[in-house]
């Protein structure tokens, strides 16, 4: 009974979650548990000898009649707050700078964390952050903004009063729950994590469990059907943790620096009694989640800061948030380190049957493993001699600051990154079945194609450039095909673009319409551009040799040589068997000594005439691993037989640079792990 005088609200809770809970199964059955219940607490009411447990059943018996009722009642019609505070159009120029100033995948994380946009994160990034149990750092759940707010009251500690401490975080989590927009799951979130928060910033531990338990309880009479949403779960456990554990955990690592030992204490409470509802959920559970949390939570405050900085001074000015951006990219790369380093080790997680066993033996097995703690400890008890180090850095007065400062060093690294990039080079991205191709020539950056999976891209690009470079001199669209021109829909919005190259006599169609609504929301100048024509950017030459005015050729496919000084290259596009006999009359001005073969190597009767008339050194195909065309074919491999040639289905991002007189290729370039199949239909397999 003595935890019950503690947290007198305690069992209105139980109540209420057990009737809840009941309902997913059977409501009669729930019904029928309520009105037992609530008889079963009027009674121990009017058995009790004072005041406070009177109380005490008395808001048990209400919190039974008052989910039961609910039950009986039904869905009422609610109000969408998000309808009462339209914010839509603030989340878009808020998440423009992240898009615009932060590389992929990094932008991805930024967007996720900051606004909520969980979709901007690649398939392969949310599988590690799902290895390494650290994907609650990209829901928007009672644990982020329990973080948010935590990390506002430690900033305070020692510097305001208790009050004000509990004012500013949740008016933090106020600020981000608007930020991310009033869903319902936000809203259940921000209440949990305030009820955290003014706790920590309080010290009041057993007011912060009542609060915690009218929570609960509030939230199960407004709409039991709660109880099954993964956010209220992960929420209500979280804030359990934090208010049953943060404070005998902290006093563990008393002998720790202080913000590093509140910062552990409060990743462990907040994150270990979530395992349970982990696994039952998603069928996973991820053996080193303890220590790969310990290491990327106190990323997760500099991020967010970082991220929201960037998002509001580059909605006013994006050349102001670049150096904000700068600090934002280094968080988000130092957290994507962590998490792949983490999910990259051996059984990293488990798979196990999801459902409510396995919660319920994850859940037993925590607290044998709670329980048994203090037994470890005695016998492992660390000499009350042994020297504890404290973090010490040069010019960090307080202990915390050098949390804040390991995002720091990383963009120190970053920026100072040394500059040897070579005078030219050429990359051939490797964007599955499709072209994209990276051009830097003299400080101008060009990109041909973009190949059919614009997040693919992206993730190439981030990878090629380094972060500060966001601006794309040149965009050219060969032809208007997806497997071409997809990609480049996201290159526009998402970097500055300042000129845009087409055939003349572009065909219509849904991809030329978004090709031309990308260039004006670019603001980018747009050229068509047709055989003869030569432009200069920078100390490059972009020589136009095809399209012509051949009637029989009814897709028109630019075809460049790109010159300077000692390099040339060749990019032939899709051009047609008319258009590349067309371009054989006067083959004079074809010699380049990178050439890109038509159409992905597909055959053509002119595949051995292109090759004699361009005499390259290296040859690069951009063609996806296994495709149903048959490229590179047999015909233009053999064509190429004499040519040193490279595949991206088979040697990734390819990477051409000049040094010297000689060519050096690098394959594999940037590491990225091989593309799924992009949007470019498979058929069938034949039976």
């Amino acid at each position: 009974m003595s935890i019950l005088l503690v947290a007198p609200l305690l069992p209105a809770a139980l109540v209420a979650t057990c009737v809840a809970l009941t309902a997913r199964g059977s409501p009669p059955l729930a019904l029928v548990l309520g009105a037992v219940s609530a008889i079963a607490c009027a009674a121990f009411a009017l058995a009790s000898a004072d005041r406070p447990r009177r109380a005490l059943w008395a808001c048990a018996c209400a919190s039974a009649v008052g989910v039961a009722l609910r039950l009986v009642l039904g869905p009422v019609p609610g109000v969408d707050l998000a309808q009462l505070v339209p914010l839509d159009g603030l989340r878009v120029d808020l998440a423009r700078p992240l898009r615009m100033l932060v590389p992929e995948p990094e932008s991805g994380i930024l967007l996720g964390i900051v606004l909520g946009e969980r979709a901007s994160v690649s398939a392969d990034l949310a599988y590690a952050f799902a290895v390494s149990g650290t994907t609650h750092l990209l829901a928007i759940s009672g644990f982020n903004m329990t973080l948010v707010g935590t990390a506002v009251a430690l900033a305070l500690r020692g510097r305001a009063r208790p009050a004000v401490r509990a004012v500013a975080t949740v008016a933090a989590i106020v600020s981000y729950s608007l930020l991310v927009g009033l869903a319902p799951s936000v809203m259940r979130a921000a209440v949990m994590a305030s009820v955290a928060s003014c706790g920590l910033a309080s010290g009041r531990r057993a007011a912060t469990a009542n609060a915690l338990c009218v929570a609960v309880t509030a939230m199960l009479f407004a709409d039991p059907a709660a109880i099954g949403d993964l956010g209220f779960l992960l929420s209500a456990t979280a804030t359990a943790g934090l208010v049953l554990w943060q404070a005998p955990l902290a006093a563990r690592f008393a002998r720790l620096p202080g913000a590093l030992g509140e910062g552990l204490a409060t990743t462990l409470a907040a994150s270990a009694p979530t395992l349970p509802v982990v696994a039952a959920a998603f069928g996973r559970v991820s053996l080193i989640s303890p220590v790969a949390n310990l290491v990327a939570v106190p990323l997760f405050p500099p991020l967010m800061l970082a991220g929201a900085l960037t998002s509001v001074v580059g909605a006013l000015s994006l050349d102001l948030a670049q150096p904000v951006a700068l600090v934002a990219y280094g968080c988000a790369l130092a957290l994507r380190v962590v998490v792949e380093s983490f999910a990259g080790l051996p059984v990293a997680a488990v798979s196990v049957p999801s459902g409510p066993l396995t919660g319920a033996v994850v859940g037993l097995a925590l607290v044998a493993a709670v329980r048994g703690a203090p037994l470890v400890s005695r016998h492992l008890r660390v000499p009350s001699h042994l020297p504890v180090p404290r973090i010490a850095l040069p010019g960090v007065a307080r202990p915390h600051a050098a949390l804040f400062a390991v995002p720091l060093l990383v963009v120190a690294g970053v920026l100072a990154w040394p500059s040897a990039d070579p005078d030219v080079r050429v990359r051939a991205l490797d964007v599955g079945q499709g072209d994209a191709y990276l051009v830097e020539v003299g400080g101008a950056t060009l990109l041909i194609d973009g190949g059919p999976d614009p997040a693919r891209l992206m993730e190439e690009l981030g990878a090629s450039l380094p972060p500060w470079r966001r601006r794309i001199d040149v965009v050219a669209l060969t032809h208007a095909h997806v497997d071409h021109g997809a990609g480049l829909i996201a290159a526009l919005d998402r970097y500055e673009v300042g000129m845009t190259l087409e055939p003349v006599g572009l065909n219509p169609g849904p991809l030329a319409d978004l090709w031309a609504d990308g260039i004006a929301r670019a603001h980018a100048e747009r050229r068509a551009v047709r055989a003869g024509q030569r432009l200069h950017v920078g100390v490059a030459v972009i020589s136009v040799l095809s399209p012509e005015a051949d009637p029989r050729v009814d897709t028109p496919s630019l075809i460049l040589r790109i010159e300077s000084g000692r390099f040339s290259a060749l990019f032939m596009g899709d051009a047609t068997d008319e258009a590349l006999a067309d371009l054989l009359l006067h083959p004079e001005g074809m010699h380049s000594r990178v050439y890109v073969p038509p159409h992905h190597g597909a055959a053509t009767p002119h595949g051995v005439a292109l090759v004699d008339a361009v005499r390259p050194e290296v040859a690069l195909i951009s063609v996806g691993a296994g495709n149903r065309y048959g490229h590179p074919t047999p015909e233009t491999l053999a064509a190429l037989s004499g040519i040193t040639t490279f595949r991206t289905d088979r040697d990734g991002t390819v990477e051409v640079t000049l040094d010297g007189p000689g060519l050096v290729v690098r394959a594999h370039a940037n590491g990225l792990p091989p593309p799924r199949r992009g949007s470019v239909p498979y058929a069938p397999a034949r039976r």
